[in-house]
């Protein structure tokens, strides 16, 4: 090897020329080599389209195409493969743009509680049955572990394409492929305990804390740098800055991970779910959706090239006993695991199909295993032989699960609401829905919560309320809190995406029922009003509403003065240049100058209502001034003599202590008593 290097050295130094040709014949080498997968995907792909199969098939028969066990067009698979790997880290990314820490602590029973156990449960059978078959313990082991593991790039993938990544069964699929990601970590340490490579417990120990610190270092370099970061790209106005930044927090982060011997895709997840909160969350999904299709295609491409059709050719018998096996035990395992999540027989079962497949990460593990001798070659061909199978019959599987899953709904959720009639529908039950929770308690409206979280929902039937676990964007979920018989529908989730979804099948199902949303931004109101919303309460602009509030009163403005200022700004859309009038707003001077102004209502069946200001003379008689009467909203300025009250009206008028404690007087006398102000209060000059 020394000697061919030496010569090709010396080749160079006699032809300088050579080095460059010898570059460009690489690349040129690898360029063919891409547009050779990536045509016989489009081919493929367009083909089984007219037979209704989905692309993510046509993709990895592709690669079993052109792979070493078929045509063999590909020599250089090395670089394919790290083409994928930038696709799954870019899938992983989206998919936790869509995802918040938050959500994520609300899915830690299913994170730690289902994802172990069904990692625990799928690689305890599996090595059972492994030692069963007379393998030795250390190789039933990892077979354990392989089995143990799916496919989070095919699964999130598919939950995205059909919009399931919100409804119930798709949250426990992302939680038990989350558990899975990071199971990673602790299947690699022990391979080489299992292989006799002992580590001393301190070498163990250092591993983790190192694992925990890089972790927490993501998390926190993406919560404070990301924004600062991205409000300078916006600031320019680079679209391509824009998206070469969202493609460098996600590669990076990835490539920190992998740096440190963690999963790559969970790097990338991980920060994917901290910028989630960024109010550019949706431009970034819209920039990098494109990429990450093109190189997720390339993933599934290069998972067909592993596939060695000469085992299936020479003994099918036994590949297809592995497989089917395989996809049961996993898909019974993975049901029971879900089950005390989610108590519905349908979502259920969806969960066990939709994990029943081998992931990437197992063909990962049984690389490594086969590298330390863990596993013998024809073990680790006859993985390769069941695991790429279980990818190509996943897609219809899940899709499956998922449509028998909706549709079989209904006869499994409760309808807490049948009895109910002209209540109130909370759709989630964060602080928002809470507050609302609350304030309908105390007023004896009834009311339905639905929330994702099976902890919520038993928290809250605990309490005495009644709940619907699932996703309120399903119209069966909608029609179990009885939307058809609801006055009113409140949705308090965050995302844009979900409140859209909730909006538009309540307004379907519930043509009358009045429907309040809360959105984050402002852009997002007249989308949900288009929708059906009667009411959109966008968070960005009460926020500035209750800011200027407190402004205004910090400056000496009165109560009155500041809630007139907040309706004129809803009123005109908040416009802060214009009042409602077309005039100019004062000045935060004059409304300084305002500070004796002191505003009284006039309560249903006093003495004054009915009477004129003249009839009255209120300044005679009590010394306040009345400077404006508020009626409806509308302020009456400088109201003349003839100006007549009216119930519920308020006078708004210049008054010191003991003035305004005489007009209060006035205003409070009850009908009957004499209307004839004149020496029934005291005269304050």
């Amino acid at each position: 090897m020394i000697t061919a290097d030496l010569g090709a050295h010396e080749l160079l130094q006699a032809n300088p020329d050579a080095g460059s040709w010898h570059s460009a014949a690489m690349g040129d080498s690898v360029l063919g080599e891409l547009v050779v997968v990536i045509a016989v995907a489009v081919v493929s792909a367009a083909l089984l389209r007219r037979l209704h199969v989905p692309p993510v098939v046509g993709f990895i028969l592709a690669g079993v195409l052109i792979g070493p066990g078929g045509l063999a067009l590909i020599e250089d698979r090395q670089q394919i493969e790290l083409l994928a790997e930038v696709g799954v880290v870019l899938l992983l990314f989206t998919v936790g743009l869509k995802l918040r820490l938050a959500d994520l602590w609300v899915l830690r029973r299913s994170v730690f509680g289902g994802g172990m156990l069904q990692v625990m449960l799928t690689g305890g059978v599996a090595t059972a049955v492994a030692i069963t078959l007379d393998r030795p313990p250390a190789e039933a082991v990892v077979w354990g572990a392989m089995v143990a593991l799916s496919s989070t790039a095919l699964v999130l993938w598919l939950l995205e394409r059909s919009g399931d990544t919100g409804t119930a069964h798709g949250r426990t699929m992302i939680s038990m492929l989350l558990f899975q990601d990071l199971a990673v970590i602790p299947i690699m340490l022990a391979l080489p305990l299992l292989a006799g490579h002992a580590a001393t417990p301190m070498e163990i120990t250092l591993l983790l804390g190192r694992s925990v610190a890089v972790i927490v270092m993501t998390v926190v370099l993406a919560a404070v740098a990301f924004p600062w970061i991205t409000a300078l790209i916006v600031a320019s106005g680079s679209r391509e800055l824009f998206t070469l930044t969202t493609v460098l927090v996600a590669m990076g982060s990835a490539l920190v991970f992998g740096h440190f011997g963690l999963s790559m895709a969970l790097g990338a997840f991980l920060a994917g779910m901290v910028v989630s909160e960024s109010e550019y969350v949706g431009r970034m999904i819209d920039h990098i959706t494109p990429l990450r299709d093109v190189f997720n295609s390339l993933f599934f491409v290069s998972m067909g090239m592993l596939v060695e059709p000469q085992l299936w050719i020479e003994r099918p018998l036994l590949p297809l006993a592995a497989l089917g096996g395989v996809m049961i035990l996993k898909a019974l395992v993975a049901a029971a695991a879900a089950w005390p999540l989610l108590r519905s027989g349908p979502s259920v079962v969806a969960v066990g199909l939709g994990l029943a497949q081998i992931g990437e990460f197992s063909i990962v593990v049984a690389t490594e295993a086969a590298r330390l001798g863990l596993l013998p070659r024809p073990q680790h061909e006859l993985l390769l032989a069941v695991a790429v199978p279980t990818l190509v019959l996943t897609p219809f599987i899940i899709g499956a699960g998922s449509r028998w899953a909706r549709q079989r709904a209904d006869a499994w959720l409760s309808a807490p609401a049948a009895g109910l009639d002209d209540h109130v529908i909370i759709v989630g039950y964060g602080l928002n829905g809470k507050n609302v929770a609350r304030a309908l308690r105390l007023l004896e409206v009834p009311h339905v919560v639905i929330d994702l979280n099976p902890q919520t929902v038993a928290d809250v039937v605990e309490a005495g309320d009644l709940a619907v676990e699932g996703d309120a964007s399903q119209k069966q979920v909608l029609r179990a809190a009885g939307i058809d018989r609801a006055r009113g529908v409140v949705v308090t989730v965050s995302e844009a995406v979900d409140t859209r979804s909730v909006v538009d099948n309540a307004r379907r199902l519930g043509p009358s029922t009045q429907i309040i949303a809360r959105t984050r931004y402002l852009r997002e109101v007249e989308p949900l009003r288009e929708l059906g919303a009667n009411e959109v309460i966008p968070e960005e602009f009460e926020t500035s509403l209750e800011l200027t509030a407190r402004v205004l009163a910090a400056y000496g403005a009165p109560p009155h003065v500041v809630r007139r200022e907040k309706e004129a700004l809803r009123h005109e859309n908040y416009d802060l240049l214009l009042s409602a009038s077309g005039t100019a707003h004062p000045t935060l001077e004059a409304l300084r100058d305002l500070s004796s102004l002191a505003s009284l209502p006039v309560p249903a069946g006093s003495a004054v209502v009915g009477r004129t200001l003249r009839e009255l003379d209120l300044r005679r008689c009590t010394g306040a001034t009345v400077v404006a009467v508020e009626r409806a909203g509308e302020l009456q300025l400088n109201p003349s003599p003839d100006f007549r009250l009216e119930s519920r009206d308020a006078l708004v008028s210049f008054a010191n202590g003991p003035a305004l404690e005489a007009l209060e007087s006035v205003l409070e006398r009850p009908a009957g008593t004499g209307a004839d102000t004149n020496g029934d209060a005291p005269t304050v000059g």
